[in-house]
């Protein structure tokens, strides 16, 4: 046992890399490190190798049953291929599955900063889900113990299956499992006192156990019960090694654990442990809890951070009260299991919002090792105040075609946050909307224009505006003048046609012009051109690409170079029609759709712009 610390942090780097571009890059400072270093041996990279390939493999040797228990879906082999079914009920492993149908792809609208689900099945290696399936349920301890705990109180059910199954809204606690670790720790201390360290660990063991058979089997659970049986075989070894071997055999279990907080907390907080001086453990720790809510959800809960070591001997307090409860269900259990929730949700209620770009994520992770061998300290972790005040330090403009499916939304940004328009809001997308612009760091819109009534664009007015701070609302024809912003209504005229008398704006933005053309038609487009000598660079297109609008000679008009079209995938209408995609193909404007290419953001500094995809294509235009 050599170097198996190091082998788990190159492993974890290793299967993080999920590209050929990230893959290019491990590959040169890892033959960079060996040629300066000359530590791996060749069973480091045999090790390294089979652990990459077997990532990406989708072969599970159960076949048709549950292999993991979610709240509204499982995820099932079926085939030995590992499947998603979504499902209302609640499904255990090993129950029997006939999957009905045909395998479909896993789709999910692609956004900017926001959770992906198809994006976490992937990491996953799960591409595919049936939508209908039988299944067979067994008289197992699992099925048993949710059906007790069902048949208990409502308030008292929801609680204990937010402790046992993690439903209900995201805690990172349980998901990290930390509360399991912590508990486990205290029972093993407790267990030395009064019996050898072999038999210690082996009744530990076998509670964490008990555990996975009376509840779902997480991964989190198989992380400590390998630490204990670890320990046990290999007590002679140092703990820096015996962390490695455990680390290697969770990623050799499941690849995809890198992605998840059961993995990154607890394997970073003991790295901490190992790399810093205990004076500075603290404070290391906060920093990365920081970074790392930022990083995996757009916001940062910083009491739940301060009080981190306090929250996980509650949440493990916690965890006993719900076990004595199921054992003597009484009030007086239930009513402290609602308080500490009560304070738990409390303390989660503060709330930071902002997600980390790319290249600041490269940035603290240097920062960060450089923190942890005390070079100037924690002044490097002042760079995550970018984070929630990053709309504040934007220097350029910004316009951002929001992925909200079939339906319109765009937000336009002046720099350094002087005034933020959003244009349209569909119905049942209000959610989606905020969580992008609280992402970003903006907290109120100045200028909400509806461009017409259609539920499309119209139809998440009254929710956004009841949870959305909205200086000012635009349902008229009028021009927009604002810090650094005007746009200039084009359409005038009323027609017997609400998607005519859409409201239509010309904005120039920096050095880049834009048309914004709300659901009008062809009518519309040839009475704009009767009285505007317009242009324009960036054109988003009228009615979702219906073939009702986008006129060739409009196009050939107003010559755009780019041209945006906001649709949902695989929608009812057909949209874009292929008429009006080949009528951008020949006038050779670069056409971004939603359906496909996911939210599409264009910056804009002095003559610059840059054009980004949340399906991660990137461009740049350079204007006189």
């Amino acid at each position: 046992m050599k170097d198996l610390l190091l082998l788990s942090m190159l492993s974890f780097l290793l299967l993080n890399c999920r590209s050929m571009v990230t893959l290019s890059f491990y590959l040169i400072f890892l033959f960079i490190y060996q040629f300066y270093k000359r530590r791996l041996l060749g069973y480091h990279f045999i090790f390294l190798i089979f652990l990459y390939i077997i990532s990406f493999s989708n072969f599970c040797i159960r076949n048709n049953c549950v292999l993991e228990t979610h709240e509204n879906y499982v995820v099932a082999s079926v085939n030995h291929q590992r499947v998603l079914i979504y499902t209302d009920e609640i499904y255990f492993e090993n129950e029997e599955v006939i999957a009905e149908g045909e395998l479909k792809k896993i789709e999910a609208d692609s956004n900017f900063n926001l959770f992906n689900f198809k994006e976490h099945m992937n990491q996953k290696n799960i591409y595919g889900y049936y939508e209908n399936a039988q299944f067979i349920k067994k008289d197992s301890l699992k099925r048993r113990m949710y059906e007790h705990i069902m048949a208990m109180d409502e308030a008292v059910s929801s609680i204990l299956l937010r402790i046992f199954y993690q439903f209900g809204e995201y805690d990172m606690i349980y998901s990290s499992g930390l509360h399991l670790t912590y508990l486990n720790r205290t029972f093993l201390q407790f267990l030395l006192k009064i019996c050898s360290f072999s038999s210690a660990l082996t009744l530990s063991s076998v509670l964490v156990g008990l555990f996975g058979f009376l509840f779902p089997f997480k991964f989190v659970l198989f992380r400590i019960l390998c630490g204990n049986i670890i320990k046990m075989i290999f007590k002679d070894h140092s703990h820096k090694e015996s962390l490695g071997l455990q680390y290697l055999l969770c990623m050799l279990f499941d690849p995809g654990c890198v992605f998840s907080l059961g993995f990154l907390i607890p394997y970073f907080l003991s790295l901490i442990q190992i790399f810093t001086e205990k004076r500075h453990q603290r404070k290391a720790s906060v920093v990365f809890l920081i970074f790392l809510q930022f990083f995996k959800t757009s916001q940062c809960q910083p009491l739940s951070i301060l009080l981190f070591p306090f929250i996980q001997i509650m949440n493990g307090g916690m965890l006993i009260a719900a076990w004595m409860q199921l054992l003597m269900p009484i009030s007086l259990i239930s009513s402290i299991l609602e308080i500490f929730l009560s304070f738990s949700q409390f303390l989660s209620s503060f709330v930071f919002y902002g997600a980390i770009p790319i290249g600041l994520t490269l940035l603290f992770l240097y920062f960060f090792f450089q923190m942890l061998h005390q070079k100037r300290s924690f002044l490097y972790s002042l760079i995550l105040l970018y984070i929630p005040l990053q709309s504040y330090l934007n220097p350029f403009y910004q316009v951002t075609m929001i992925n909200v499916g079939q339906g319109d939304s765009i937000l336009i940004q002046a720099p350094f946050h002087q005034h933020n328009i959003l244009i349209d809001l569909p119905s049942n997308k209000e959610e989606r909307v905020i969580d992008y612009l609280r992402s970003i760091g903006v907290y109120h819109i100045d200028t909400l224009i509806f461009t017409h009534p259609d539920s499309d664009h119209n139809g998440g007015k009254k929710a956004f505006l009841e949870r959305f701070k909205v200086h000012d609302i635009v349902e008229g024809h009028q021009d927009i003048h604002a810090k650094n912003i005007s746009l200039v209504s084009l359409n005038h005229a009323t027609h017997d046609n609400e998607n005519d008398n859409s409201l239509v704006h010309a904005a120039s933005l920096g050095h880049l012009s834009y048309c914004f053309m709300g659901d009008a038609s062809v009518r519309v487009e040839k009475e704009i051109m009767m009285s505007y000598d317009l242009s324009c660079d960036v054109l988003k297109i009228g009615h979702h690409g219906s073939k009702t609008s986008t006129d060739p000679l409009f196009i050939q008009k107003i010559q755009p170079s780019y041209a945006l079209i906001s649709a949902g995938k695989d929608n009812r209408y057909g949209h874009p029609h292929e008429d009006v995609l080949s009528t951008l193909e020949k006038y050779d404007v670069k056409t971004y759709v939603s359906a496909l290419d996911g939210a599409v953001s264009i910056k804009s500094f002095l003559n610059f712009h840059f054009i980004r995809t949340s399906g991660g294509d990137f461009g740049i235009m350079v204007t006189e």
